[in-house]
């Protein structure tokens, strides 16, 4: 029989994420929050350009967001975050799959009454 082990560091990881996960008040299935999906070169050396690009893009799916990469030798991960129904609705309400936070932000002027 083989002698399993677990290591601190495994041990730490499943750990924290299980953690995380009973604690993030969002529990599974709840109506009010929507899980999108961004790069991050957290950890990695990544170019300024993908870092950039990383800071500026959120994506309505994983799929879109690993083949949207800054360049070709971009190797930043894909993230899930969660966001609200609200927000998820005015990023991605016109029924695109990217949206660039830089022009998402943007708000009206605020007029004078």
């Amino acid at each position: 029989m083989k002698n399993l082990r677990l290591a601190r560091r495994t041990f730490l990881a499943t750990a924290t994420a299980a953690g995380a996960a009973a604690l993030s008040g969002c529990p599974p299935g709840d109506q009010r929050s929507v899980v999108v999906y961004r790069r991050s070169g957290r950890g990695r050396h990544v170019s300024n350009a993908a870092k950039k690009h990383n800071a500026n893009h959120v994506y309505a799916d994983a799929l879109v967001a690993a083949l949207d990469k800054a360049h070709p030798g971009d190797n930043s991960k894909v993230v899930p975050i969660t966001v609200s129904r609200a927000e998820y609705n005015r990023l991605f309400g016109n029924g695109g799959f990217i949206a660039d936070l830089r022009h998402a932000r943007k708000r009206a002027p605020h007029r004078r009454a």
